[in-house]
């Protein structure tokens, strides 16, 4: 067995044949490395649920596009999620919200979550754009540090493991900020890359937005 071929983010096309067969790519993520497959592939997602049960019990983490990708997903988008995607997608934030219990995700009880975000690295867009959304699970070393070069990824894994990784240069750094937006208001589940003041401020300025909206829009309010 070998390592995982490395390819160069210019070739997309081929990363999205790899995908479309199944099989199991590794791309930048924030803060490290991290295993990606498609979404709507049952074998490929119980693949990664299998190397990591943990992703199956607090939710599938899901990489997405366009923000049209992520409500697509859950049965319910609340304004106060739009309020933090608005400002803070594509980015560093995380947000947890019911999943949709459809033929869009693998089978799972109805009150399970899905952890949505929007990758910062557009080549990680794009592929979502063209190819759906993409399940995606951090990689670590045995000591529980991320892998956070394409070198380290290609050491660590064999072919078996990943098809072939997209480089993406060195991605060290702190996680993303996981909010859940489950809850009104949301709360913020984990801080990473964004504070938590950022969260706190954008909910903040959309709560204001709509009280003024409201007030200019009552009858007999000047």
């Amino acid at each position: 067995m070998t390592g995982p071929r490395l390819v160069a983010a210019r070739q997309l096309p081929e990363v999205a044949d790899v995908l479309a067969a199944g099989r199991a790519i590794a791309v930048p993520g924030v803060g490290g490395y991290q295993l990606a497959v498609r979404h709507n592939l049952r074998d490929a997602v119980a693949m990664l649920q299998e190397r990591c049960p943990a992703t199956a019990e607090a939710g599938l983490q899901i990489a997405v596009g366009r923000r049209s990708q992520a409500t697509e997903l859950t049965p319910h988008w609340s304004r106060e999620t739009s309020q933090l995607t608005d400002r803070m997608w594509p980015g560093p934030l995380t947000v947890i919200v019911p999943a949709r219990a459809d033929e869009c995700l693998p089978s799972q009880p109805r009150d399970r979550v899905v952890h949505l975000t929007m990758p910062a690295w557009r080549p990680l867009r794009v592929l979502c754009r063209q190819n759906g959304p993409l399940v995606v699970m951090a990689l670590r070393r045995a000591d529980g540090e991320p892998l956070v070069t394409a070198e380290e990824v290609h050491a660590h894994l064999t072919d078996e493991d990943v098809a072939l990784v997209v480089d993406g240069g060195r991605r060290r750094g702190p996680g993303s900020t996981v909010v859940d937006c489950t809850l009104s208001p949301p709360r913020v589940h984990r801080v990473g890359a964004l504070p938590e003041s950022y969260v706190e401020a954008a909910l903040l300025m959309g709560a204001r937005r709509r009280g003024w909206f409201t007030r200019r829009g009552d009858p007999g309010v000047s």
